[in-house]
């Protein structure tokens, strides 16, 4: 669910300028340093410092290629500083963490609160959020708030959570679809590598769970001396921001949840309406090719083009298409099937070279494309999400499930949900070998402060009937953007709703309702 990447702060490719935020941050007027004392900080102290030169990854994702300029002003202004909490909220007295904060102060006039912000992931270093978004369309948030990024515990430079020996897991060449035995064998190795892991640090992988940093979120709020915490999360961020508002409800302020997770824990039923969704927005590719049927021949009805279309797939299944520019398979065609709206004319023109035999044109041949590095912490990831989901220890309970969902959505059923709970085999799951959690996650419920919740109309990985689910379990509106992105809001044509919200203006951004980007 790493849905903190929009159009506006995408990907990005070229030589960052590895050195402008530690520069940036020389600037020791506006950033306090904690008093050399020797004595080790209390639970629940904030202690500020210098700021840490951004990784290749974060400064590439939060904006330094794109937004250079903005990215070089905020980051002078930014102060970074280091949040001390319990390993375990329920033995406060036990092991401590340090957590990695960074607040880029507004520049408004009056006083201003702290708005928490969350990419999502999980896993996803959050610390330098504050200045992707105020180098976005947001950036009026700065008007009015102290924007803040936190590295939830066990990401980032939170003391990072790793497992090596599942994180260099090979799960070698996939076929179009795993056996049971492949599957298997994959899980073994998996709960295998996770086990260890766990073995080599029990505590530490205890400690990961959502609940845990929920209450981290209400330590920096009374760190920060804050009567109440605002708060934007993206996709999973918005499993923590229900399960703060739900653990906290009087220190809640304003909270806009994006891409929203659902409320039912259910691994199952997760990637059930994963499946589903993919299946859903696949037949409206079809409607749209039918209605296009003049410029790529794949038929006139929906009917006529989703026939033709498991055809070829099925034909390049058993005789793959092989030419100076590659294979094209089962894979390729199950990429273009499974086309974004905003790929659907790239992956249109593709599917209609395939069946006249002909290799795609330009760069559409299928293959994935060079990405930024990873700014995700894998494992911490992987135990901050398995500790708010059920039914995900059982290799026998995940297989039969891939087997319904092969029945049940024939197009894409076969293929890797899109979800971070599945594993890199379908039929398996990330949480393979984990420890159950002690504690059962958190039951969203209804808080104090404005909710917005925003879904966007035709994703995948947070599906919209999710934010309908939460909506009815924890209140407030709806405001549905009708594109296809996952999170990516507050840096693309609806980011004055973000703001409205925000702001507290009553009308459009307060009552839901649709926003076209």
């Amino acid at each position: 669910m790493g849905g903190a990447r929009s159009r506006g702060v995408r990907r990005v490719a070229g030589v960052v300028l590895a050195g402008l935020l530690a520069a940036a941050c020389a600037d020791g007027d506006v950033r306090p340093q904690a008093a050399a004392t020797g004595t080790p900080p209390r639970t629940g102290e904030l202690t500020w410092g210098t700021c840490p030169e951004p990784s290749e990854a974060e400064a590439q994702v939060w904006g330094a290629a794109e937004h250079r300029p903005a990215y070089a002003r905020h980051a002078a202004r930014l102060r970074c500083g280091t949040l001390t909490v319990p390993a375990d909220w329920t033995a406060p007295q036990g092991r401590r963490l340090e957590l990695a904060v960074a607040l880029l102060p507004s520049t408004g006039d009056g006083p201003a609160e702290p708005l928490a912000l969350n990419p999502g992931g999980p896993g996803v270093s959050g610390r330098l959020m504050p200045i992707g978004i105020a180098s976005g369309g947001a950036r009026a948030l700065l008007d009015r708030y102290d924007l803040v990024g936190l590295d939830v515990r066990g990401t980032g430079r939170s003391g990072p959570a790793t497992c090596p020996a599942a994180e260099s897991l090979d799960a070698g060449p996939q076929p179009a679809a795993p056996t049971h035995r492949t599957a298997r064998a994959y899980w073994n190795r998996l709960a295998r590598a996770h086990t260890t892991c766990a073995e080599a640090d029990p505590a530490q992988l205890a400690s990961l769970t959502t609940t845990n940093a929920a209450h981290d979120l209400d330590a920096l709020r009374r760190a920060l001396r804050a009567p109440r915490l605002h708060y934007y999360g993206v996709s999973w961020g918005t499993s923590l921001g229900a399960t703060y508002r739900t653990l906290f409800p009087t220190h809640s302020g304003r909270t806009l949840l994006e891409s929203v997770v659902s409320p039912d824990p259910d691994l199952r039923g997760l990637l059930d309406g994963v499946t589903r969704a993919r299946e859903q927005r696949f037949e409206h590719f079809t409607a749209w090719l039918a209605a296009r049927s003049d410029r790529y021949d794949l038929g006139t009805t929906a009917d006529e083009v989703r026939t033709r279309l498991l055809a070829l797939r099925e034909r390049l299944t058993t005789r793959p298409l092989r030419t100076s520019d590659g294979t094209y398979g089962r894979v390729e065609t199950d990429q273009y099937l499974d086309a974004e709206p905003a790929d659907r004319a790239v992956a249109g023109a593709a599917l209609s070279a395939l069946a006249r035999g002909r290799a795609p044109a330009g760069d559409g041949d299928g293959k994935p494309r060079a990405a930024a590095p990873p700014l995700v912490a894998p494992f911490a990831g992987t135990a901050l999400l398995c500790s708010q989901v059920t039914h995900a220890a059982s290799f026998t309970e995940q297989w039969s499930a891939y087997g319904e969902r092969r029945t049940a959505y024939p197009v894409l059923g076969t293929t890797r949900p899109m979800f971070p709970g599945s594993g890199e085999v379908p039929g398996t799951s990330t949480c393979a070998g984990l420890p159950a959690p002690e504690r059962p996650p958190v039951e969203p419920g209804r808080a104090g402060g404005p909710l917005l919740l925003v879904a966007h109309r035709d994703e995948v990985i947070t599906p919209l009937p999710w934010a309908r689910a939460m909506r009815a379990r924890t209140g407030g509106t709806l405001l549905v953007v009708g594109d296809g992105e996952h999170g990516g809001m507050a840096g693309g044509g609806c980011a004055g709703r973000v703001v409205e919200f925000f702001a507290g203006a009553e009308g459009a951004a307060a009552e839901g309702g649709v926003c076209e980007p």
